[in-house]
């Protein structure tokens, strides 16, 4: 049977209309909220933005998801998110997170409570069939309810090509436990995480999206739209084709709809209300926004380029970067996702094992997608440069950044 997703438009404003237009066209909350339900309603807060930037997800969107939920008579509904822990200093505060966007008002406004999941209560769960993880961090609210809504604003990602509703499940990970999976492979990561906590439903706010690096307003998107539907990886699938962007290069969804058999495409799902393709924008992903940083280096993407190697080539160039070789970068050729016509260059690494039939070309670095100091390595010896000075600076850049974070976990 084809999964059901819903797009519903904003139509002068009305916001809590159009969730409740998507949530109904996609079969509602009925078979999931029952007067015994313990629920949590999960937006993406990841930074102190106010709504309408697409950064966060907007406040109308979570204040109308949570009052269809309380309509319904749940036993308990809390609004829930842990910010993002940065790489380069302190965390962001999910209180203020919650302030800025707009979304503690909300909350007061609908007498529910809000929970700050970076000092939750923590437990640690074991991986049931781990890919990079065999134990995960997770706050302490999330493994306590029968009911996750993920309510994501849609947007493109640095590493993962794409955060919608399942991604929007890394946020249940406690302050400094985030950075973990960047640094084992994001996309398994996720795939690990989800296998322990997971959404049973998705309301996207796609009022306004964004492609590129997020940088407001020039990277936004009016889409004026609202996606719903009772399975988040088909309500994924749906925002991926929004952007234009195929879900074969966002590792995570990828994985699962192969995994899991059930939706493996659109042509699996019943998209009802708005025609997609309508809709359909072809938004510039963020890995082509951070290449532009790197004019000397470029990148020959074949079909099979996945986000797994996004997530590497874009820590070992920041990592080189920031060591002091900007100059050895300059003509440097990464190949991936095995391009029908790589030229020869001088200085060129080929990554990944789709690659490996190309692995004459130049410094070869092997696995799906391959371990970080092994990306680094490939690079480094393409450029003339030292990879131990990278990994030494890398190395140091993390001690700096674990004791300013790591104060969070013991919280």
């Amino acid at each position: 049977m084809k999964r059901k997703v819903a797009i519903s438009p904003v139509q002068e404003g009305d916001v809590d209309a159009a969730v409740r237009r998507a949530v109904g066209l996609a079969g509602g909350l009925q078979e999931l909220v029952k007067s015994d339900s313990r629920v949590v309603v999960k937006p993406n807060l990841c930074q102190p933005q106010p709504s309408g930037t697409g950064i966060v997800t907007d406040a109308r969107v979570t204040e109308a998801v949570t009052r269809m939920v309380l309509d319904m008579g749940a036993a308990s509904v809390v609004i829930a998110e842990g910010s993002i822990a940065s790489f380069d200093g302190e965390s962001v505060s999910t209180e203020e997170c919650f302030e800025v966007s707009g979304t503690a008002d909300a909350a007061r406004r609908l007498g529910v409570e809000t929970r700050y999941l970076n000092s939750d209560a923590v437990a640690e769960v074991a991986v049931p069939q781990p890919l990079v993880m065999d134990r995960v961090k997770v706050a302490r609210t999330m493994l306590d309810c029968d009911v996750i809504v993920s309510v994501p604003v849609l947007k493109s990602h640095i590493r993962a090509n794409a955060t919608i509703s399942l991604k929007n499940m890394w946020g249940v990970q406690p302050g400094a436990a985030k950075r973990e999976g960047h640094r084992r492979g994001l996309d398994l990561a996720i795939i690990d995480l989800l296998s322990v906590v997971r959404p049973a439903y998705a309301v996207i706010d796609a009022i306004l999206a964004l492609e590129g690096l997020w940088r407001y307003p020039e990277d936004a998107q009016r889409m004026d739209l609202v996606i719903a539907g009772n399975d988040p990886l088909a309500a994924d699938i749906v925002g991926c084709s929004l952007m234009g962007m195929p879900v074969a290069r966002v590792r995570h969804l990828d994985y699962l709809a192969r995994q899991e058999g059930a939706v493996s495409g659109l042509e699996q799902i019943e998209v009802l209300g708005e025609p997609l393709e309508k809709h359909r924008r072809q938004f510039k992903t963020a890995f082509d926004a951070f290449l532009e940083a790197f004019p000397g280096i470029r990148v020959l993407q074949g079909g099979s380029f996945c986000s797994g190697c996004v997530h590497e080539i874009v820590t070992a160039l920041r990592h080189m970067k920031n060591a002091g070789y900007e100059a050895e970068m300059e003509g440097l050729s990464i190949i991936v996702g095995n391009p029908s016509q790589p030229p020869a260059a001088a200085k060129t690494a080929v990554l990944g094992s789709c690659s490996e039939t190309l692995a004459g070309f130049g410094a070869y670095a092997s696995g799906c997608a391959p371990p970080e100091d092994a990306t680094i390595e490939a690079l480094c010896q393409a450029c003339g440069a030292d990879p131990e000075t990278v990994k030494a600076r890398r190395d140091e850049t993390r001690r700096q950044w674990w004791e300013s974070t790591a104060a969070l976990l013991l919280r």
